[in-house]
């Protein structure tokens, strides 16, 4: 089974499973993390554990890194063959959201690098897949970035998340705020990030995000023809563990890194 194969098969017999559980969100197990706001459920670990066990099944020689517990630390090889997966991506979503603005993620990385990544929204009936130099696709039907250059016609999410990222944004992307056409804020960083893939969204900016929060997304943006950087405009590397990225259509991120302090 290839790496793609894989990752396929996994979103598709998971994807009822997350969609049966939002469903029914008045009825989960809820517990918070680092902040009353970060919160994690039965689905999150559920859904990280089959696909450890599966992995292990069948690449039981590569490493993990995931959202929940212990995996949630780095590899001492940064450019070892490595499995990067969020299991909800927009926990509070799928916790309180009315609307399904969830994501389950998984992707293959080498060298430090995404090569292979998938994005299942399930209550949306969207899969989006990507490998590198393949392109990537939503549903099977290719995916481009928009072709707006300029901020004013612009779409952007800003993650607000943390009150220590707000108090950064503040000082040293307010530029943004007063030159991008449409500001938003999803509270999942997959679904925002997937939505420049789809020409729906021109960029994306965080001032700190852990590798499964956008692996994935990040190769299939790419592969669509969008451009993803630190904020100083180096590459985004994953285990590189440094804070901070944007993601954009590329006709538009030397604008919005000018922006940022």
């Amino acid at each position: 089974m290839t790496e793609i194969e894989f990752i396929t098969t996994f979103l598709a017999e998971n994807a009822g499973y997350a969609r049966e559980k939002f469903a029914a969100r008045g009825d989960l197990t809820v517990t918070s993390k680092t902040s009353p706001t970060d919160l994690l459920t039965e689905v999150d670990l559920t859904l990280q554990h089959r696909a450890i066990e599966k992995i292990r099944e069948h690449f039981p020689d590569d490493q993990i890194v995931a959202e929940e517990g212990e995996f949630s630390t780095f590899p001492k090889d940064p450019h070892a063959r490595c499995w990067v997966m969020d299991p909800i991506d927009g926990t509070s979503n799928f916790v309180k959201g009315i609307f399904p603005v969830y994501a389950i993620s998984l992707a293959f990385a080498e060298k430090g690098i995404p090569q292979v990544g998938g994005v299942c929204l399930p209550d949306m009936d969207m899969t989006f897949l990507a490998e590198r130099d393949k392109g990537a696709t939503m549903n099977g039907k290719p995916c481009r970035v928009s072709q707006i250059q300029t901020l004013d016609a612009s779409r952007i999410d800003v993650d607000f998340s943390t009150l220590k990222d707000r108090q950064t944004i503040l000082s040293r992307a307010s530029n943004i705020i007063t030159s991008i056409g449409q500001i938003r804020c999803h509270g999942s960083a997959v679904c925002s990030i997937i939505q420049i893939a789809t020409g729906d969204v021109e960029a994306y900016l965080h001032m700190s995000l852990n590798p499964w929060d956008y692996a994935a997304a990040q190769l299939i943006v790419e592969e669509s023809g969008g451009v993803a950087t630190r904020l100083d405009n180096s590459p985004l590397e994953l285990f590189d563990g440094r804070e901070g990225l944007l993601i954009t259509n590329g006709a538009i991120h030397s604008d919005v890194l000018a922006c940022i302090k």
